[in-house]
């Protein structure tokens, strides 16, 4: 396996042979499972949150909250310390901090006794999932070189959304088991916690990559944001396009099983194995060609091209954001599933063209930056399709909100990516002080 570069232009380092110890493979199975866990816990409540609003008798607009700002608003605040911590400790221990607090987040969901409990549950699975996933990303990325680095994180990209895919259909199994009382959703968090469990104690296996080179250099606060600060032209526009772009894959997560029960009268555990379905061919098909092209990409174009692939995806989504307003299940689903295949896709796309374009000592803290500007706009989608059908009012407004959203930010996301994209050098060779000069 190739060893990991730093950034365009410049020569990767040279690592031992017994970097991550007697087994490597069993060492990025870990790491990969763990970031995929962080997605899982995150998309727990999806599954149970029409059987959580009726027993709690919560609002839509709660469970907006619940299911956004409650989730990435933190990582305005840990995201870059966070980033910056996953830069200067052992990132393998850090692996288990951040997946014990997941569990602890998942059982106080579990047990909540009122709405401001589950507001800090949920925010300590949100902020962990930031955690975990840009910990995990780096973790991969030093073992792999710039040009492959796209299919190691493709792995990683699978796994993820697979994960989210495992919790909307076990979530909707339970349901269906556990009934409509009071209590079942409690029950059914309880078992989806039992992963997150299983995972914590795999964690405790991983270690650290050593370098020969004697270590991860530990880099001060203010030298840390004047390093990074070089790559902004190249930082931003990745880190508001990608985020924009997310907006409508992260409403359609939330609102789409509530839609189909509204809409189209399905039973949740119908809903969650549908929901499962979408989420899991995606998460096969969009991290594989994605990665597949963005090594592509690298190999042919460099960064530049790169950035033109994610504003082609950004475009695509536009026509498929029409999902929510199709009067078939069959269509719906399968717009859907697009949709989400091309998320899946810009996400593999994005994390690699930062991991090839900011340098290893910055990769934490870039990650912790994108989280931060990342916590901004996709906590307040599933709000703002909440406040919009409001005002559309009732029917179609879930599905018409849900359109305007995914439409509007897929036009700004490839807006973005455009403007940044002459800030990235044309080929993978160039050095990144031609491309910002």
């Amino acid at each position: 396996m190739d060893v990991v570069g730093t950034h365009v232009g410049q020569e990767p380092p040279t690592y031992s042979a017994q970097a991550a110890g007697k087994h490597i493979l069993f060492q990025l199975a870990a790491i990969i499972i763990a970031g995929a866990a962080a997605n899982y816990a995150s998309a727990t409540v999806g599954p149970l949150q029409e059987t959580m609003r009726i027993a709690l008798g919560l609002s839509d607009n709660q469970v907006a909250i619940l299911q956004g700002p409650a989730l990435y608003l933190p990582s305005i605040a840990v995201g870059i310390p966070l980033g910056f911590l996953i830069d200067r400790l052992s990132r393998a221990r850090l692996l288990v901090i951040f997946t014990a607090i997941e569990v602890l987040g998942s059982v106080l969901t579990a047990l909540a006794p009122t709405f401001a409990v589950l507001l800090l549950a949920r925010a300590l699975v949100g902020s962990m999932q930031a955690a975990n996933s840009m910990n995990a990303s780096a973790l991969v990325a030093e073992f792999v070189s710039p040009t492959r680095r796209g299919r190691a994180l493709m792995i990683l990209g699978i796994a993820q959304v697979a994960a989210m895919s495992a919790a909307f259909a076990l979530g909707g199994k339970l349901v269906a088991l556990y009934g409509a009382e009071h209590s079942s959703w409690r029950w059914t968090m309880l078992w989806l916690t039992v992963p997150l469990a299983a995972t914590l104690v795999l964690t405790f296996w991983v270690r650290e990559p050593q370098r020969t080179d004697g270590g991860r250099r530990e880099v001060a606060w203010r030298a840390a944001f004047a390093g990074l600060w070089r790559y902004r032209a190249m930082l931003l526009p990745l880190s508001f396009g990608q985020v924009i772009v997310i907006m409508g894959y992260t409403a359609a997560l939330v609102w789409s099983a509530p839609l189909l029960a509204r809409d189209f009268h399905l039973p949740p555990d119908q809903i969650g194995a549908l929901v499962g379905l979408v989420l899991l061919v995606s998460g096969l098909l969009g991290p594989l060609l994605g990665g597949i092209l963005v090594d592509l990409c690298q190999r042919t174009g460099g960064p530049r091209r790169t950035v033109s692939l994610m504003i082609a995806l950004a475009l695509l989504q536009v026509p498929v954001g029409f999902y929510a307003l199709m009067p078939t299940v069959s269509w719906f689903i399968m717009l859907l599933g697009t949709l989400c295949t091309i998320s899946s896709m810009k996400g593999i796309v994005c994390t690699t063209a930062i991991t090839v374009a900011i340098p290893a000592e910055f990769l934490g803290l870039s990650f912790g930056v994108v989280g931060a500007i990342s916590a901004v706009f996709v906590s307040v989608s599933p709000v703002a399709v909440s406040l919009l059908a409001g005002r559309i009012g009732v029917g179609g407004g879930m599905g018409q909100a849900l359109t305007a959203v995914c439409v509007v930010t897929s036009l700004l996301a490839a807006t973005t990516f455009a403007v940044g994209r002459r800030y990235f050098p044309a080929a993978r060779n160039q050095r990144l002080t031609r491309a910002l000069a």
